[in-house]
């Protein structure tokens, strides 16, 4: 949760929140686990109490890396558009939080957020950290021609014309922010178009994983497929996590690899696409990415080649 990444900056008390919303610190520190949505809503409802302009000061205390892969995505991107295009994509990577979308109506472009239920300081957040991202990412003073919130003025005009400087609207149908149409065209001094093919192809392999995560459990004990893991990472570690490397290195025939692995119900080819997520976010939690540096820890000899076997799967 975003919450947790910026709690430190600003001051706020966050283990009071988190019990009141009945969850302990513990759990929302941890990558990868799933936070109900609900409870999620509970948390930042409680810490609105806390700071009326709590999303837009989220927004600005955020380090780039805290959005994970949409963060690199974005700024490996070649412009604004689409990078917004690539947010909207893989926005569910970071929450279950409404609608996002994007459309151009004669001179004007319009990023949407439509969320009937939503948490006001969660749509500040999403908008304020929008337009705050364009302008790290581009270099570039980028200013909206109007800002519209569903819910009503939650803090003092000051704080919204900190971020947006320009015209905030309220109680309008959805969120919304309306800029130049010419704005999408914006460079990103970062862009690097196969930092972001590798990425982009990882974050549709990443928008698979909670179906595996929530298929049934095997019938059989998971000792050997837990012990595949470990020799997959050896093996990509050292260049060649193939089933014949992996099956060697195990003492046993590849054909037999397969199906002890099939009988657990998974396979060479599902474990090592999950580990190579696994050490990707390891990766991008820790560094900037270089597609060459991330394709080398992914067990691939190219960028080009680590983008073509992740489309593949």
């Amino acid at each position: 949760m975003l919450l947790i990444s910026a709690a430190p900056k600003l001051g706020l008390p966050l283990d009071a929140v988190l019990r009141s919303a009945g969850l302990p610190p513990e759990a929302l520190c941890r990558r990868g686990v799933p936070i109900p949505l609900s409870a999620a809503r509970h948390v930042w409802t409680s810490a609105e109490r806390v700071s009326s302009d709590l999303g837009l000061r989220v927004a600005e205390a955020l380090d780039v890396g805290a959005l994970d892969i949409l963060d690199y995505l974005s700024r490996s991107s070649a412009s604004f558009g689409a990078a917004l295009a690539r947010f909207i994509r893989f926005a569910p990577l970071l929450a279950d939080s409404g609608v996002l979308s994007l459309h151009a109506d004669g001179g004007h472009a319009h990023f949407r957020h439509v969320s009937p239920n939503g948490v006001p300081a969660v749509s500040e957040l999403l908008v304020g950290m929008t337009v705050l991202r364009a302008r790290t990412f581009s270099g570039e003073y980028v200013r909206p021609l109007a800002v519209r919130f569903r819910h009503h003025r939650k803090c003092t005009a000051g704080a919204y014309e900190r971020i947006f400087d320009a015209p905030v609207e309220f109680g309008a149908p959805y969120d919304e922010l309306v800029f130049r149409r010419e704005h999408l065209e914006v460079p990103f001094g970062s862009a690097d178009p196969r930092l972001c093919e590798i990425l982009e192809d990882s974050a549709y392999l990443r928008l698979q994983q909670p179906s595996r995560v929530a298929a049934p459990p095997p019938a059989a004990p998971s000792g050997f497929v837990d012990e595949v893991r470990h020799v997959l990472r050896e093996c990509i570690a050292a260049g060649n996590p193939n089933v014949d490397q992996v099956a060697e290195r195990m003492g046993v025939s590849p054909r037999t690899l397969q199906r002890q692995l099939r009988e657990q119900g998974t396979s060479h080819r599902a474990l090592l696409a999950e580990t190579r997520v696994a050490l990707m976010d390891r990766y991008l939690a820790s560094a900037n990415p270089s597609r060459h540096v991330l394709a080398a820890e992914l067990g691939y000899v190219s960028a080009r080649s680590a983008s073509r076997a992740l489309r593949r799967r």
